[in-house]
């Protein structure tokens, strides 16, 4: 809890998941992964844009950013699925180019400040996998060697001594 005294300013908010959230996403994820978006999408993500990809993929962004900002979904939902702000870095230029063109200076800023907020997200959130690539003696021990990167709750776990124990044991060694 922050005192009277602490000077920084508060956390972000980028909102909190709820399974209400999920068919909203869903309606995302179909959008980008089905026609006409699917192949403009695959090359943003491969980096190899083509002349007619970046209006299309600019306002679908500042489509979907309109909901982030105006708390119809979660920011912390797509910008963990999504990379807003390398999509942004992508398509910055030529957005920029026809913001210039037409005189529309409103044109993505949705999309813009989304990016912003997603990099400021990303800033504060190491990958979650990291530790499975880390040398050894870098960084902390992960508090859970034992467990399998599924991040769930650990009521699952087996306790020393069981039968599933041994296992695990022999498993950790195979990585060593």
């Amino acid at each position: 809890m922050r005192g009277p005294t602490d000077q920084r300013p508060p956390a972000p908010d980028f909102g909190r998941v709820n399974p209400a959230h999920a068919a909203t996403f869903l309606g995302v994820m179909s959008i980008l992964h089905g026609e006409p978006v699917a192949p403009a999408f695959g090359r943003l993500l491969k980096k190899s844009l083509q002349p007619d990809d970046y209006v299309l993929l600019a306002h679908l962004f500042e489509e979907i950013s309109v909901l982030a900002l105006h708390h119809l979904i979660p920011e912390a939902l797509l910008f963990d699925a999504f990379g807003f702000d390398l999509y942004w870095d992508e398509l910055r230029e030529d957005i920029m180019s026809l913001r210039q063109q037409t005189g529309n200076e409103k044109f993505c800023e949705n999309f813009e400040i989304a990016a912003d907020r997603a990099r400021e997200y990303r800033s504060d959130r190491p990958p979650k996998r990291r530790w499975q690539h880390r040398s050894e003696g870098e960084g902390p021990e992960d508090p859970r060697p034992n467990r399998p990167p599924d991040f769930g709750p650990a009521s699952h776990r087996a306790e020393p001594g069981s039968p599933a124990e041994p296992r695990r044991e022999r498993a950790s060694r195979r990585r060593e």
